[in-house]
């Protein structure tokens, strides 16, 4: 009995260090697997590198190194998994494992993937954007774009995309501000590209209806439209010229005054001086300052705005 008592202490005392062992190898086996199958299969690779995870953290202490090389393989096998995806055209799937191999980078503290993810997540959000926009399905189209934009705020292509979706779906308040931001986000980047693209869309835009509504003669419209323009172009000369007949127009002859100015200064032989100085000619005489009417329209003498001008010298202001 004694015998039998001793082996059983001692079988007591040895078999959690077996047990132990044994899950230790478990662990070391699962992570070995792991890494030596990561190219030829990135899923298996990451099933075993977490099952070595799991182990390794019931082991605590004795598993610390196991589970430290393990940690350190999958943001990077995650990557990997997503561009196998990605060549098969599996852009959802593709996501979810660029998602997981950012989320365990941080986690672990891969820089290098994170990185690398952080590069190529929004390229892929704003290709699938694109998809989405040519497919006429601009809601989702702006879901992606959106995505993009949050990992790369400085990625001017998903904010140009969110300013023609909203164009398609005619909430025109918000491409205007999409397009002012694709401008804002250029230039901190000097990235000319897009910045210019969204220019000539917000002012071809506005001018339009600016037009429009100057044919309409509803003046006060136009000024809101022409006085937008100068929100993405502070230096159209013409569109204060634009801006000077339409106050005119309206008989707010102050407003008239100050932008035909500024369309004089900002004018650099761009635009049709003797037009500008009739405008400010025809806001002085509404003021009453005959004076500086007739100074104006005689700067006004010249090609189209000649007999207009004359007339109102001589038969009208009586100028000297």
């Amino acid at each position: 009995m004694k015998i039998n008592k001793f082996i059983f202490s001692v079988l007591a005392v040895a078999l959690p260090f077996a047990t132990i062992a044994q899950t230790k190898k478990e662990a070391v086996d699962a992570y070995n697997s792991g890494a030596t199958m990561i190219k030829e299969n990135p899923q298996g690779a990451l099933d075993k590198l977490y099952e070595a995870i799991t182990i390794s953290e019931q082991l605590g202490e004795e598993g610390e190194e196991t589970k430290v090389l393990a940690e350190s393989l999958i943001p990077g096998v995650h990557f990997e998994f997503a561009m196998n995806l990605y060549k098969q055209k599996k852009s959802v799937e593709t996501l979810e494992q660029l998602e997981k191999a950012e989320e365990t980078a941080v986690k672990f503290g891969d820089a290098k993937t994170q990185q690398k993810v952080e590069k190529t997540i929004p390229k892929l959000y704003y290709a699938m954007g694109v998809n989405h926009y040519k497919a006429d399905e601009f809601e989702k189209a702006i879901e992606y774009y959106n995505k993009a934009i949050q990992f790369n705020g400085g990625f001017s292509d998903p904010i140009l995309g969110l300013a023609l979706s909203y164009e398609k779906m005619e909430d025109y308040e918000k491409m205007l501000e999409y397009l002012a931001k694709t401008i804002e986000v250029d230039k901190k980047t000097n990235d000319n590209g897009k910045a210019e693209d969204a220019l000539k869309k917000a002012k071809g835009y506005l001018m339009r209806n600016g037009d429009e509504a100057q044919k309409a003669e509803k003046f006060d419209d136009a000024v809101k439209y022409f006085s937008r323009v100068l929100e993405f172009d502070e230096n159209a000369g013409s569109i204060y010229y634009v801006l000077a007949i339409n106050y005119n127009s309206l008989k707010n002859w102050d407003k008239a005054i100050e932008n035909a100015n500024i369309a004089v200064e900002k004018g650099n032989g761009t635009i049709d001086s003797a037009g500008v100085y009739y405008q400010l000619g025809v806001a002085y005489q509404g003021k009453g300052s005959n004076a500086e009417a007739c100074e104006s329209f005689s700067k006004a003498l010249s090609g189209s705005y000649k007999a207009a001008a004359e007339y109102q010298m001589k038969e009208v202001l009586k100028c000297n």
